[in-house]
């Protein structure tokens, strides 16, 4: 053997040893900030390194889940901290999932020696993990954690039955899907102490629509109801039951999206969600963040934030609401997750991020309605619009303004959409709509694009959404604001937005006359 070997990382993040080693050898990688640790052996390793961190009762049970709370009792019990308890339960369950692949880990106590304790989980208990409190030298005390081999591993105990993981905050219960293709966690966010939940995917081929091939701005909408969803997992079903009666929904108020790198197809995108507060009366409504970042095996890189206003309400009428108090098992349920007003110390953006767009040409003045028109089309919504509450889904008011803009677009600009990037692409940087009332299936929906702003390298752009009564009337449901760049995409796969070009002539040309009247 030449001994020549080194460490590379599946699109899972999983490490792999590739070179001249047996076959057999697997290693196992973590860190938490300035400490790593790593084991290597010819079994399935799993290893975590995780800090001590004080916290309450309730954040606790939150995040292990309720499968582990007697098992937290039975460590406090038997002389440990709180806070060490959860930690060592969080190793754990860690090291597991590192050494199965698994999401959802099962958990029951083994041996018990002075500050050393195993466990065992996976399938059919058959995995044991070793961990131990360890004093390093920054003075921080730290729980290790370490997957053994199954044949140093002493055999269960008769009535040590495993305990699922289906609490609260269970990756089981947050997602059931292919782990090896789909990854599903729930994790303390490190610049606010409190849970967040995390959900991994990769990019799809539909998704990425953007003329240089990036993904577009209506699929990030898109992805955040997804993690909406799947993050209330837990309690989906009660969530479905009460939507079911016609009564009980949840409206979104406002969303938006900012897009601050590239995404291209096949890559694996993380968004991790979390909520900011509980607002409005009987805290009815919630304020969602998200995070999307793009995963490559260890490195982590921000591509963008989402955010989203929902309420609880009681459904009236056909397309009348009311704000109502939510559910209590709602309220449970992401009340350990939100982050007290106080206690806010992560940097959601207010703005998008401002860029060199050159000089202004044109603005719209400002009156209560904007007269500079750029394009108009209707759209006649059906059931597949909709959603299980029976209203159209917020998502598509995402849809639609991309289609109105890109009808509007192909006229001046059909040669370079043609070209795939190569002469330069309109992207949106920041889109956010504001809902008035609601729509349903079988209505028709009005929406216009107008100009906000003309500069010489990017455009603003105002959209309104009308519902089309039968006698012609309208009634408007939401507003939207859409900030764009013109942009030459750089090569393929690069993450940073190329900095912003000057508009093609035809494309100002476009505008002018479109709102000059010519």
């Amino acid at each position: 053997m030449s001994n020549a070997f080194a460490i590379e990382w599946q699109e899972t993040g999983k490490p792999v040893v590739v070179g001249d080693v047996p076959p057999s050898v697997d290693v196992s990688l973590s860190h938490d900030g300035s400490k790593s640790l790593s084991s290597a052996g010819d079994w399935p390793q799993g290893c975590d390194i995780e800090p001590i961190r004080s916290r309450t009762v309730v954040q606790w049970k939150a995040l292990l889940g309720s499968a582990r709370i007697p098992l937290l009792d039975e460590l406090i019990a038997g002389g440990e901290s709180l806070d060490r308890a959860g930690t060592r339960l969080w190793a754990a369950a860690e090291a597991i999932r590192k050494a199965t692949g698994q999401m959802s880990v099962s958990l029951a106590m083994g041996a018990r020696e002075d500050d050393a304790v195993t466990f065992r989980g996976g399938a059919e208990a058959s995995v044991v993990v070793l961990t131990f409190p360890a004093l390093l030298t920054d003075n921080e005390e730290r729980i290790l954690a370490f997957v053994t081999h199954e044949e140093d591993a002493e055999e269960p105990a008769q009535d040590s039955a495993p305990q699922f993981d289906s609490g609260p905050l269970s990756a089981n219960s947050l997602a059931q899907f292919d782990p090896m293709a789909y990854g599903s966690d729930v994790h303390v966010v490190a610049r606010s102490g409190y849970p967040a939940v995390s959900i991994r995917f990769p990019v799809g081929f539909r998704d990425a629509c953007n003329v240089g091939g990036s993904v577009g701005f209506a699929s990030f909408a898109l992805w955040l109801g997804a993690l909406r969803e799947r993050g209330t997992g837990p309690i989906s079903k009660q969530i479905v039951e009460d939507m079911a009666t016609g009564r009980w929904g949840m409206v979104t108020n406002n969303s938006e999206v900012f897009i601050d790198a590239n995404l291209y197809t096949d890559d694996i995108v993380e968004g991790t969600i979390w909520i900011t507060e509980l607002t409005g009366p009987d805290r009815a409504t919630t304020n969602l963040h998200v995070e999307w970042c793009r995963v490559d095996g260890e490195t982590r890189t921000h591509i963008g934030w989402s955010a989203m206003q929902t309420t609880w309400v009681e459904i009236l009428s056909h397309g009348v609401v009311a704000a109502r108090p939510m559910p209590q098992y709602f309220h449970d349920f992401i009340e350990p997750m939100t982050i007290p007003t106080g206690a806010k110390n992560i940097a959601v953006p207010t703005e998008p991020t401002d860029v060199d767009r050159g000089s202004l040409i044109r603005s719209a003045p400002m009156v209560p309605r904007n007269p500079y028109l750029l394009e108009s089309e209707v759209f006649s919504t059906t059931l597949q619009d909709g959603n299980v509450v029976g209203n159209i889904y917020f998502g598509n008011y995402y849809i639609w303004q991309s289609r109105v803009r890109d009808k509007f677009l192909v006229r001046s600009q059909r040669e370079a959409m043609a070209a795939r990037g190569a002469l330069g692409e309109l992207r949106c940087v920041h889109t956010r709509v504001e809902h008035l009332r609601e729509v349903m299936p079988f209505d028709d929906v009005l929406v216009t694009m107008s100009l906000a702003a003309l500069y010489e390298r990017g455009i603003d752009l105002e959209f309104e959404y009308f519902k089309v009564n039968p006698d012609g009337s309208r009634e408007k449901l939401a507003i939207a604001r859409h900030r764009t760049v013109w942009t030459v995409p750089g090569a393929p796969g690069e993450l940073e937005i190329s900095p912003p070009s000057k508009l093609p002539q035809s494309l100002i040309d476009s505008v002018l006359e479109a709102i000059d009247g010519k």
